[in-house]
């Protein structure tokens, strides 16, 4: 069976602590479905206040 991978997008406009915790909370969920963590990747977009995070994860 090929691998199937797939990118999950988290933001949040107001608070980067209730990002870091949405985060944890997909980390957690997608472990417990048997997905492999990749890589998570933390930015933010200057002119709107975006943080954003990117979550690669791999079955």
């Amino acid at each position: 069976m090929r691998k199937q991978y797939k990118v999950l997008k988290r933001s949040n406009l107001w608070s980067t602590e209730k990002l870091r915790k949405d985060v944890e909370d997909t980390l957690n969920s997608a472990a417990q479905d048997g997905w492999e963590i990749i890589s998570v990747a933390f930015g933010s977009s200057g002119s709107s206040g975006i943080s954003t995070a990117m979550i690669t994860i791999a079955k």
